[in-house]
């Protein structure tokens, strides 16, 4: 049992006045207090081992289950070459048209592309390369702006060197359009 005063055991206090030890108390001295440690509270310990038993057996279940994978509706329009500047994204010269026309400036390869999915999400991408250097930049846009110039928003991007064996890199599209400079 440790003191209350000080956090030291009840051996290091003065055996006849119960003092803290010296290099603990304040000039006056402490007396120390000692307190039994409360009873262990086990009106929760069943209900806490009932709800781990019904987890465990939850996970086995669906662990025997058989894989269904997720039907997925096909994309109303699949990907393809955009035909016109509403399917990209480039909101004030910027974004997917504003990248890809200063990449052609500086001499790389660049292709977009239009998609729409069953749900009428729009997508469109950039995809670049030069030499060993290839990128790719999407943006998204929510269903119900299709026509419109505007509502793109940056979605991923990603950037790789062909001639090194290694996973592609995750980027900002600030970091890939300084990546293109």
């Amino acid at each position: 049992m440790h003191c209350a005063a000080c956090g030291y055991p009840r051996w290091t206090h003065h055996p006849d006045t119960l003092k803290c030890h010296p290099a603990t108390a304040d000039k006056n001295g402490r007396r120390g207090t000692w307190r039994e440690p409360p009873p262990l509270d086990t009106t929760g310990y069943a209900e806490i081992m009932r709800r781990d038993a019904e987890r465990r057996r939850q996970r086995i279940e669906d662990a025997r289950k058989p894989y269904e994978p997720e039907v997925v509706p096909p994309p109303r329009i699949p990907s393809r070459v955009p035909r016109g500047p509403a399917e990209l994204a480039g909101y004030g010269g910027k974004q997917a048209i504003g990248l890809g026309a200063r990449a052609v400036r500086l001499g790389w390869r660049v292709a977009g592309y239009y998609w729409m999915a069953h749900d009428g999400t729009e997508g469109c991408a950039v995809k670049l390369a030069r030499g060993p250097l290839g990128a790719v930049a999407t943006w998204s846009r929510k269903a119900g702006n299709a026509g419109k110039t505007s509502g793109w928003s940056a979605d991923i991007a990603y950037a790789w060197r062909s001639d090194v064996a290694r996973v592609p890199t995750k980027l900002t599209h600030t970091e890939l359009e300084r990546l293109v400079q």
